[in-house]
């Protein structure tokens, strides 16, 4: 199937392959800057509702990570009820970190899928629009080519969108487990402060 996709790059459908290599690759591009993004968000969070506790620590690195940030706007506040305002604006701010390019895949699957129809429908179209007054040999030639085109860009476009869909799914419950924790954290360090 390589061979076959590789051929193809080469003949009708190269525009649609071209296309679709320049998605699968700024898909790749979001993937590493997302898998990166998660490990540099990696925190535990006891530890930093600890150090978010710890006033002699609290400046000391403190907001390296979303659910940090959270916390130390949290800390910084002299009560219950203003704790709890600074962590909402922060949070916001925190949610907009975590969630940053992930629905780039979605958009990336859905495009890539739309590329590889439009490759399909333009093989169609080459393989039914030789069917006219030529000889039989040529219209087996167009046939063929214009099959190939059709089943090459479907193939690629698949083969694009479903780890782009995959991706964009499996960043998104990690985008909800990291909010999760730091309305967790959140809630903890509020209820750990006094009241007005």
């Amino acid at each position: 199937m390589l061979t076959y996709l590789l051929h193809a790059f080469n003949g009708p459908a190269g525009l649609f392959m071209y296309l679709l290599l320049a998605v699968a690759a700024f898909a790749t591009g979001v993937v590493i800057d997302r898998t990166l993004q998660v490990m540099r968000f990696r925190v535990d969070p006891e530890q930093a509702l600890k150090n978010a506790l710890d006033k002699t620590d609290s400046k000391a690195g403190l907001g390296a990570t979303p659910l940090e940030a959270v916390l130390a706007a949290g800390a910084a506040q002299p009560d219950y009820e203003r704790a709890w305002d600074a962590m909402t604006a922060e949070s916001i701010r925190a949610e907009q970190q975590i969630r940053r390019r992930i629905p780039y895949l979605a958009t990336i699957a859905s495009l890539a899928t739309m590329i590889g129809l439009f490759g399909t429908v333009y093989g169609l179209i080459l393989a039914f629009g030789s069917m006219g007054n030529v000889a039989a040999a040529e219209r087996a030639a167009h046939l063929s080519e214009g099959s190939s085109t059709a089943m090459a860009s479907t193939a690629f476009g698949l083969l694009v969108a479903i780890p782009a869909l995959a991706a964009h799914a499996g960043f998104e419950a990690w985008a909800r487990d990291q909010l999760a924790e730091i309305e967790r954290a959140a809630t903890r360090l509020a209820l750990l402060l006094p009241r007005a």
